[in-house]
């Protein structure tokens, strides 16, 4: 089946797709029509009536096993094999996977409710397929639960107990929901993401993280209480009951911070805890600069991102006419 030491391995990742890793060198790789001589027997096919397709274009080539030639990223494609009269026998998407050539995943969390978004960037500048995602929870004795693309590969249909996820508009990304959440974590998410090019190319896109790594709750809104006082809420994203998911502020005060990044090197910020319920409070004396993010407070999760806000900014006074 396989010459040389290419390709170092193959498998089926979805019904008549094949992936075979390679390793760049020349070779051959050898494609079966039919299964045995049995089959062929049963449906009545000869050997030299079985004609092979690539990508759609007729070839010379009979019989029932179809030479692949392997040579750096060359070899993918569509396979087709029929009968002389043109019958459908078999066809198989061959997609190839350079090997060590799996990339991560990027992914993040609004709160604990069960939703997460990964995204990924694709190497070349190229039309991409999204075959297959595939998401479940890393226990053992428990179905794999994964989404598979509809045929217009525009969205994922859950199978038993999915994971349900929807592919962005772009592309390049999906949106996940865990139906049944726990806030008590025992076992890992992990998401499987593959995607191939117009020149069958495979990325195999992957992490393994607990809901809580990945959390990272959206910005807050500063409103100014009066001259010296700023308040904000927490985010109305964020999980609820707040008192069971609570979360804590990091608050920075500068006179000239344009962007608050810049700013936390001289001044680590100080801390501040719930003024109220699920809201805090800031006294600043003077005219400065207030920036702020929020994260939670048991768990060495995420900051969310910065928000800037001026407090106790003075009113110009108008020229004398």
């Amino acid at each position: 089946m396989v010459n040389g030491n290419n390709p170092k391995s193959q498998r089926t990742l979805l019904p008549n797709v094949l992936v075979l890793e390679v390793t760049g060198q020349q070779a051959q790789f050898t494609l079966p029509c039919l299964d045995s001589t049995a089959e062929m027997t049963r449906k009545g096919i000869l050997v030299e009536n079985i004609v092979w397709m690539v990508n759609g274009a007729d070839t010379r080539i009979r019989g029932n096993t179809f030479l692949v030639s392997l040579e750096e990223s060359f070899g993918g494609g569509n396979y087709t094999c029929y009968s002389e009269e043109r019958a459908l026998l078999n066809h198989t998407l061959v997609l190839l996977q350079q090997v060590g050539s799996k990339r991560d995943l990027n992914c993040t969390a609004q709160n604990y409710d069960g939703g997460f978004h990964c995204y990924w960037k694709y190497p070349k500048q190229s039309r991409w397929t999204v075959p297959l995602v595939k998401a479940e929870r890393v226990r053992p004795s428990v179905e794999d639960t994964r989404c598979i693309t509809n045929a217009s590969c525009k969205s994922f249909l859950p199978v038993a107990r999915a994971i349900h996820c929807d592919l962005d508009t772009g592309g390049n990304g999906i949106t996940c929901r865990e139906t049944c959440p726990k806030p008590e974590e025992t076992q890992l998410l992990r998401v499987s993401v593959c995607v191939y090019s117009e020149n069958f190319i495979l990325e195999d896109y992957s992490v393994d993280f607990y809901m809580r790594d990945i959390v990272k709750p959206d910005m807050v809104k500063i409103e100014k209480v009066n001259a010296t006082m700023a308040e904000w809420s927490y985010p109305e994203s964020w999980s609820s009951p707040h008192s069971y998911f609570p979360l804590v502020s990091q608050v920075v005060v500068g006179k000239n911070c344009k962007k608050c990044g810049n700013c936390t090197g001289r001044n680590n910020g100080q801390m501040v805890t719930n003024h109220a319920p699920g809201v805090f409070q800031f006294e600043i004396k003077k005219t400065k600069i207030l920036c702020v993010r929020i994260r939670d407070p048991l768990y060495a999760s995420q900051w969310s991102d910065w928000s800037r806000h001026r407090v106790g900014k003075k009113l110009r006074k108008k020229k004398k006419t």
